[in-house]
């Protein structure tokens, strides 16, 4: 029988675990499954406020500087932006806590300042590692900081946050922050139960699942199962802290399970529809236009790069 993902296949794909090797998943079930099948389906509906958080970071610029010992030293300009879209029950959706950031980043230990230009002005920053992909490794991981800060903040502020990406990055494990995953990388589940994940139905989630010490997880589908479609489509993953504990942590996953089909995004409006969901993809692009243009971004760093080497003064003899 053959299949047909809506995701783009410019984007790759969401399901990405080769069912052909042996699955290695190994996480053990914290809740039991029910008699009814695999699926438990949180009742009731609720109102509830949401603040989905997301970022997105733009590498504008690859650069390289010979160290003093000679050593050919590489680093990137980027910038990376991050903020929330506000969902509250009877309001329109509001975009906040908008904040960017523009850097260049060098490998080596040794930090290179690049001159403002055409508006454009960049922090600098340096990592120890020479590693070739350091200096844009250290960009992303600064753009998921100030996600997580941002999460942390409004999740103090009442409302039940949910992160675009896992939790790594939240410091503090007793506030209601929910990691919400989308591509699906490989087998979490012993077989035969990660084969018992596309049983569930829109608004159903699996039992919770341990990963590691830290984090509750459990598989949810944000939209209907539809015919010649993967097994997999709207089936996405969410995480919780496990320190509040296990009926806290279930508690918020039925709330999560509820919420989330009603932002599920619009294929003719996103090609990563359903999973990408609806105030994620506003904010993706209200964030990518606060970066502004990136034809601009890299003129301005080639500029300023070009600006930034003393050229040597001839004298007349």
């Amino acid at each position: 029988m053959l299949y047909y993902e809506d995701w783009d296949a410019a984007y790759g794909s969401p399901y990405l675990i080769d069912e052909t090797e042996a699955a290695e998943g190994s996480a053990q079930l914290a809740e039991p499954v029910s008699a009814g099948g695999f699926g438990l389906h949180p009742l009731g509906g609720g109102q509830q406020r949401v603040a989905f958080v997301d970022g997105v970071r733009r590498g504008e610029g690859l650069l390289y500087r010979r160290s003093p010992s000679g050593v050919l030293v590489r680093g990137v300009a980027g910038a990376h932006a991050r903020g929330a879209a506000l969902c509250e029950p009877g309001r329109r959706p509001m975009i906040d806590g908008i904040a960017t950031r523009r850097l260049v980043i060098f490998g080596g230990g040794e930090p290179a300042e690049l001159p403002a230009i055409d508006g454009y002005a960049w922090e600098r920053a340096a990592i120890a590692s020479t590693d070739l992909d350091a200096p844009r490794a250290e960009l992303q991981q600064r753009m998921r900081e100030g996600e997580s800060r941002l999460c942390e903040d409004l999740a103090r502020e009442g409302w039940l946050v949910i992160a675009d990406g896992p939790l790594y990055f939240i410091r503090s494990r007793d506030l209601p922050v929910v990691g919400f995953i989308k591509t699906h990388m490989r087998a979490l589940l012993e077989p035969a139960l990660h084969a018992r994940v596309p049983e569930i139905a829109c608004g159903q989630r699996t039992p919770l699942f341990a990963l590691g010490s830290d984090r509750y997880s459990a598989y949810t589908r944000i939209c209907d199962p539809a015919l010649n479609a993967s097994p997999w489509r709207g089936i996405v993953r969410i995480e919780m802290p496990q320190s509040q504990g296990l009926s806290a942590a279930a508690a918020t996953a039925d709330v999560v399970t509820r919420v989330l089909p009603r932002f599920a995004g619009i294929a003719h409006r996103d090609p990563r529809a359903p999973q990408n969901l609806q105030p994620i993809g506003v904010l993706e692009r209200a964030l990518t236009h606060r970066l502004g243009a990136a034809r601009l971004a890299k003129r301005a760093v080639r500029l300023a790069v070009a600006a930034s080497v003393r050229r040597p003064t001839t004298t007349s003899p």
